[in-house]
C-alpha cells in the first residue's frame, strides 16, 4: 500500500493509522479551531475573558486602598477656656452689614469697610498693615483690593493664620461673611495688650488676616499666600466663612491642586467644633472629595494657601432662609459657638510640638482617611483590564485586515470639529461674551451662570453649528457600512480613550474617575446588540462626566444645567489649565464617535474613498492658491 508513495502522502493517506493508534485518540485530542476570524463579523472581537481575567490585578490596589484607611489622633485641648464673646461680635457684623451692605471690590463701600475694619481692630491696641493692589477679575474688570494684616507677636516665628474675607458679591446678601470679619476683630480683642496683666503672649505668632475678594475667588488670599513672608512661615491656616449660619458646620477641605490638609489638623479642628456646638461637622462626601481632586476645585479660600503647600480649611455653617422671629438669636448662637472652637483651636496649634503640618492628598471619611497613593494607585491599575481587551482588539482587528485608514480620518475630522469649538469660545472670551481675568474660581452668580447672556451664547452656538455641519459633510453615510467598517470606528475611538487614559495616568490620575465609566461601558459596544441595548452602554460611559457636573452643581448650589457653563467660565478664565481642556476636547470626539456607532449613524470618511477626496481645509486653501497665483500669473 505504501509502495510508491513518499512518507508524507503515506501518512496522510485515508485509513492510515500508526501502531500505536488507539480509538479513544480522536477523542481526547482537541479541536483546532482556526485562529484567523470570519470576516464580515463583528461579533466576538472582544476577549471578554481576557478583560475578566486582567480584573484580577485590581484585588491586590484594592487591599492596599483598605490598609491605607486609618484613624488619626486630635491635639490637645489648651488649659484656657476660651473668651470668645458672641454678643460682642454679633453687634461687629451688625455693624458691618449696616453701614457698608455693598462692598463689592474696587467700590466706595469696600474701601470703607476696609477703613472701619482698620480703626476697629486698632483700638484694641494692635498695629495693622494694609496691603494694597490692582488686579483684574472676572465681570469686575481691573479694580483695587486691599488686604489688612494684624499681627499679634509670639513666643516664636512660626505662625498662625487666621483668615476671613471682608467683601461680598454684587448680588450677595449684607451679611455675607460679616461673621467672618466679625469673629477675628473678637479673636483680636481677646489678645489685645492689657495693663497690669501677666504675659498672654502666644507661643507662636498670631496672623489676622482679613482679605479682599474673597467672593471673587479668592484673590486677597492667593496675594497673601504667594507674596507675605508670614505665610512663609505658617504652620497652618484656619479660614472663616459665613460661620452665623444654621445649618450643620462644615469643614472644607478642597485645594487648586489635589491636595488636602493634614490629617491631623482635620480631626482637631472637627474635635473642637464637636465640643462647643455638639454636633459632628459634616466633611465633603467622597464622590464630592474624588470630584474635586480631578478637577481640582476649591470655592473657598483655603484652596489657594492650599495650592501653595500650607495646610489650611474653612470652617463654615451654610445659612438657609430664615424666617422665624428667633433667627437672628440662633445666628448669635452658632456664631458663639464657632467662635469659640477657633479659639480652642488655635489653643491646640500654638501648643503643638513639631514641624508645620503637611499637605498631602488624602480621602477624608467620618473620622478615618485613606492615603492618597492608594487612591491613585487603585486608580490607575483599574486601567489594566481594560487596557487588555483594548490592545487584544487592535490585534484582531489588524489581523482580519479592517479598514484603519477611513476611520482614521473620521476621527480626525470630528476632533477638528471640537478643536473649532474650543476656538470658537476662545474668540467670545477675548471678545468679552464668556469671563476673563484673574486664574481663579468664579463666583456661582457670574453673568456666564446666572445671567445667560442668550443672544452671546446663541451666536457662539450658531457659529459651532456652521462649522460643524461643513465638518460633518465627509462623515454622511452613502451606504450602510459593514461590519468590519464599523469595527474599525469603533477601534479607533477606543484607542484614542486609551491614550487620553494613559495620559491621565501619568499627570492626574483621579481624572480616571471621569474616565473610568467611558472605558468599560464602550469597550463592549463591538460585541453588538439591539439599537437600544448600545445606546444604553453609551450613556452608561456618560455617566462619569455627568456625575461631576451635578456634584459641582450641588456644591455651588446651581441648576444642573448651568454646570456645564459654568466649567466653560472656568476655562476661560484660566482656571482650569489648557491640557486639561485639550484632553476634555479628545475625549469628546471620541465620544462623537461612538455615539455615532451607537445610533448607527456612522460613515466612514468619504464612504471609504481612496484616496480620499479634499476636505474641506484644503478645498479651501487650494481656492485662495487660486485666487492668489492666477492673477499674478497673469
Amino acid at each position: 500500500m505504501a509502495e510508491g508513495l513518499g512518507i508524507a502522502e503515506f501518512r496522510g493517506a485515508r485509513g492510515y493509522r500508526p501502531a500505536y493508534y488507539s480509538p479513544g485518540m480522536d477523542a481526547a485530542r482537541p479541536l483546532r479551531r482556526d485562529r484567523r476570524l470570519r470576516r464580515g463579523k463583528a461579533d466576538g472581537v472582544v476577549n471578554t475573558r481576557l478583560v475578566r481575567a486582567g480584573s484580577a490585578v485590581v484585588l491586590p490596589a484594592l487591599v492596599l486602598f483598605l490598609f491605607s484607611i486609618s484613624s488619626t489622633g486630635t491635639l490637645p485641648r489648651s488649659p484656657l477656656e476660651p473668651v470668645f464673646d458672641a454678643r460682642t461680635a454679633a453687634s461687629f457684623a451688625t455693624t458691618l452689614s449696616t453701614e457698608f451692605p455693598s462692598r463689592t471690590p474696587g467700590t466706595a463701600g469696600a474701601a470703607g469697610a476696609a477703613l472701619w475694619y482698620r480703626e476697629t481692630i486698632s483700638a484694641f491696641g494692635l498695629p495693622t498693615e494694609e496691603d494694597v493692589w490692582s488686579q483684574d477679575l472676572a465681570s469686575l474688570g481691573r479694580v483695587e483690593l486691599r488686604n489688612v494684616v494684624t499681627v499679634v507677636h509670639g513666643k516664636s516665628p512660626e505662625t498662625i493664620v487666621v483668615v476671613a474675607h471682608r467683601d461680598n458679591s454684587e448680588s450677595g446678601r449684607a451679611e455675607d461673611n460679616a461673621s467672618g470679619t466679625s469673629a477675628l476683630l473678637e479673636l483680636a480683642r481677646g489678645f489685645a495688650p492689657q495693663e497690669n496683666a501677666p504675659d498672654l503672649r502666644p507661643e507662636r505668632t498670631l496672623v489676622l488676616l482679613s482679605t479682599d475678594a474673597g467672593a471673587f475667588g479668592g484673590a486677597g488670599a492667593e496675594r497673601f499666600a504667594e507674596r507675605s513672608p508670614l505665610a512663609a512661615d505658617a504652620i497652618a491656616v484656619v479660614v472663616l466663612d459665613q460661620i452665623d449660619g444654621r445649618g450643620r458646620p462644615e469643614i472644607a477641605l478642597a485645594g487648586d491642586v489635589p491636595s488636602s490638609p493634614a490629617r491631623v489638623l482635620v480631626r482637631t479642628a472637627a474635635a473642637r467644633v464637636e465640643e462647643q456646638t455638639g454636633v459632628t461637622p459634616a466633611l465633603p462626601a467622597v464622590w464630592t472629595q474624588l470630584n474635586d481632586f480631578g478637577i481640582p476645585f476649591a470655592e473657598k479660600e483655603q484652596g489657594r494657601f492650599l495650592a501653595r503647600g500650607l495646610a489650611a480649611l474653612t470652617l463654615t455653617a451654610p445659612r438657609h432662609a430664615q424666617t422665624e422671629p428667633s433667627a437672628a438669636a440662633v445666628g448669635t448662637r452658632r456664631l458663639g459657638e464657632l467662635g469659640r472652637a477657633t479659639e480652642s483651636l488655635i489653643g491646640s496649634l500654638d501648643t503643638s510640638l513639631g514641624e508645620p503640618f503637611r499637605t498631602p492628598d488624602s480621602l477624608f471619611f467620618t473620622d478615618r482617611a485613606a492615603s492618597g497613593w492608594a487612591v491613585r494607585l487603585l486608580l490607575v491599575v483599574a486601567l489594566v483590564p481594560f487596557a487588555l481587551g483594548a490592545v487584544d482588539l487592535l490585534v484582531r482587528a489588524a489581523r482580519r485586515g479592517v479598514p484603519f485608514r477611513a476611520a482614521l480620518r473620521s476621527q480626525r475630522t470630528r476632533l477638528l470639529i471640537w478643536l473649532f469649538g474650543g476656538v470658537v469660545l476662545w474668540i467670545g472670551a477675548k471678545l468679552g461674551v464668556l469671563p476673563t481675568g484673574a486664574s481663579l474660581p468664579l463666583p456661582p452668580e457670574t453673568t456666564l451662570a446666572a445671567d445667560h447672556p442668550f443672544a452671546s451664547l446663541s451666536l457662539i452656538g450658531l457659529l459651532f453649528g456652521l462649522g460643524w455641519l461643513a465638518g460633518r459633510r465627509r462623515l454622511v453615510a452613502r451606504h450602510e457600512p459593514g461590519a468590519e467598517e464599523r469595527l474599525a470606528g469603533f477601534t479607533v475611538a477606543l484607542a484614542l480613550l486609551g491614550a487620553i487614559a494613559l495620559v491621565l495616568a501619568a499627570t492626574r490620575p483621579y481624572a480616571l474617575c471621569f474616565c473610568l465609566p467611558s472605558l468599560y461601558a464602550w469597550l463592549w459596544m463591538p460585541l453588538g446588540g439591539a439599537l437600544w441595548t448600545r445606546i444604553g452602554l453609551f450613556l452608561a460611559g456618560l455617566v462619569g462626566p455627568l456625575l461631576g457636573l451635578f456634584l459641582l452643581a450641588r456644591q455651588l448650589a446651581l441648576p444642573l444645567l448651568e454646570a456645564p457653563l459654568y466649567v466653560i467660565g472656568l476655562a476661560t478664565v484660566g482656571y482650569v489649565p489648557l491640557a486639561s481642556v485639550l484632553l476634555a476636547i479628545c475625549w469628546l470626539a471620541a465620544a462623537a464617535q461612538i455615539g455615532a456607532l451607537a445610533v448607527g449613524r456612522y460613515a466612514p470618511y468619504a464612504n471609504g474613498a481612496e484616496p480620499p477626496p479634499a476636505g474641506l481645509l484644503r478645498e479651501s486653501i487650494a481656492r485662495l492658491l487660486r485666487v492668489v497665483v492666477r492673477p499674478s500669473r497673469a
